[in-house]
């Protein structure tokens, strides 16, 4: 009965391949990962911002996609002007499928409008692997739709992106995967990455009570033929030097996720689930967990670094 359900799961990837390829992973904590999904998001923060993120998705099902990705950025202060830099690391596992995204981001800044307008860049290495060890097919192990043997390919892309960030707000736009690399992988397999386009937008709502606020945010990823949106509600509170944070997420036909964080020490830990619509049940929902380090850093200034808390909209 595993096997049977292993089957089905990676025949149903297969399915949806194509969809896959059209988007970059969904991780809950979106808001703390501009670098990720806008390369205009490189150096945002202003300070050394370094998070790991991991999303156990479709949980209960065998083959089920997982994602690591260890990501960071800093501004480049020994240059004039606002550089900044970021690299990422992204390994997506889902059933015999492996996809691997190496990155590197450049970003711009310039003063405009009382806030900051960033302008970025992405280069990236993308790497997709088949491997079939443990695909049993049955009678119809034969069948050339199927590797017999692990095959790769890798290809690279671009991307570009666009960010304003101001006292109160922020909002984004990129466009990822722009070239629509397709990688061979042997000599009867092909991934076509399709280029999509993110949208991001969150503020930061200042209540009477200064030790609480409000930060809302959305999210939407489309390739203009499908798409997926979240609309965040988060609130913190800011008590003896820590700042705890929680809420929830609404992704239109698609789930509910609710999520509780901390932050301290220059550190960020949050964990949130993700509840399916769709009818697939509470208890297969998707496990994201996030750690993060932010931290003042300029090598070039005389003094000590100095470690204060991260700012409210990251």
């Amino acid at each position: 009965m595993k096997k049977i359900l292993y089957i089905t799961v990676a025949l149903c990837v297969c399915a949806i391949l194509k969809v896959h390829a059209q988007y970059d992973v969904h991780f809950t904590h979106y808001w703390k990962m501009q670098n990720f999904y806008n390369p205009a998001g490189a150096g945002a923060s202003g300070k050394l911002h370094a998070f790991a993120a991991y999303s156990n998705q479709l949980s209960g099902f065998e083959g089920n996609p997982k994602s690591m990705l260890i990501n960071g950025d800093l501004p480049l202060s020994m240059f004039k002007g606002d550089h900044s830099l970021g690299l990422g690391v992204l390994n997506d596992e889902i059933g015999m499928f492996t996809n691997q995204h190496l990155f590197i981001n450049y970003a711009y800044g310039l003063k405009l409008f009382g806030g900051r307008l960033a302008v970025g860049a992405q280069l990236g290495l993308l790497n997709a692997k088949i491997d079939p060890k443990e695909l049993n097919l049955g009678e119809n192990s034969d069948d050339p739709a199927f590797p017999s043997s692990a095959v790769d390919g890798n290809k690279f892309d671009f991307g570009a992106g666009v960010l304003f960030e101001h006292k109160y707000f922020y909002v984004g736009a990129s466009a990822l995967h722009i070239n629509a690399p397709l990688i061979e992988m042997g000599e009867k397999n092909q991934f076509q990455v399709d280029p999509y386009f993110n949208f991001t937008a969150g503020g930061n709502i200042p209540l009477k009570n200064p030790l609480l606020s409000i930060q809302p945010s959305m999210q939407l990823m489309t390739d203009f033929v499908s798409w997926r949106a979240d609309i965040t509600a988060r609130g913190a509170y800011n008590y003896n030097e820590k700042l705890l944070f929680g809420g929830a997420t609404y992704s239109p036909g698609t789930s509910v996720t609710l999520f509780a964080g901390i932050e301290f020490l220059n550190i960020t830990i949050s964990y949130g689930y993700e509840l399916f619509t769709s009818g697939l049940g509470a208890e297969n929902g998707s496990h994201d967990i996030y750690l993060g380090y932010d931290i003042e850093l300029d090598i070039f200034k005389k003094g000590k670094n100095k470690h204060n808390s991260i700012r409210i909209l990251q």
